[in-house]
């Protein structure tokens, strides 16, 4: 009988599910290993786990080793390379969350377009002034999402609060700032801070 590898190799649309029933358990916990429990994340690195395995099932010789040792090689490399991009990606939000609560760092840059200096500068200032007025767990989901162009699902792991609440702090936060610079005919870039 041939092997479930094999099998995938050949086309066998079959073989894919015999796949996830024979070794779904392993990468799964393999993946709760390297991943620490972080849910959303094994659920997406197993699923590309399984296309590696799809992937590259023709490359299975199974004269070097058992198919077990084979999925779990491929399972290991790719769960190391979520790890290592989950681990990069928490240090910079954690810049960035220390950044917003320590106020070392200012919120926004603007560049003005306007030709008369003096009511950029006030433009500048009541931006400024209406995005540092914002709810603490607004201003903060914006500075991540606009400025430093963090997913929803990545500022949701960061602040430890559900992607609906995410999105709605955004909506609520730029909806207050629009309506705090509402009327200004001065059109504005804004540009953000980067690490």
């Amino acid at each position: 009988m041939s092997g479930i590898l094999e099998r995938i190799a050949r086309g066998d649309q079959t073989a894919a599910d015999d796949c996830v029933r024979e070794y779904g358990g392993l990468i799964w916990r393999l993946g709760c290993r390297y991943l620490d429990q972080a849910e959303s994340e094994i659920e997406d690195a197993v699923q590309d786990v399984f296309v590696e395995i799809w992937l590259h099932a023709k490359r299975y010789d199974p004269a070097k080793g058992s198919e077990p040792a084979f999925i779990a090689t491929i399972a290991h490399r790719r769960l190391i390379d979520r790890q290592r991009q989950l681990t990069m990606q928490r240090r910079k939000v954690t810049k960035y969350a220390q950044e917003i609560t320590s106020g070392t760092r200012s919120p926004i840059s603007i560049e003005v377009k306007e030709q008369n200096d003096h009511k950029g500068t006030l433009y500048r200032q009541e931006l400024e002034a209406g995005f540092r007025s914002l709810p603490d767990d607004e201003r903060n989901a914006l500075w991540l999402s606009v400025f430093h162009g963090l997913s929803h699902r990545d500022i949701s792991e960061a602040t430890s609060v559900p992607i609906g609440t995410v999105k709605s702090r955004l909506r609520r936060a730029m909806i207050r700032l629009t309506k705090s610079i509402s009327g200004r005919p001065t059109q504005v870039a804004v540009k953000g801070g980067q690490a």
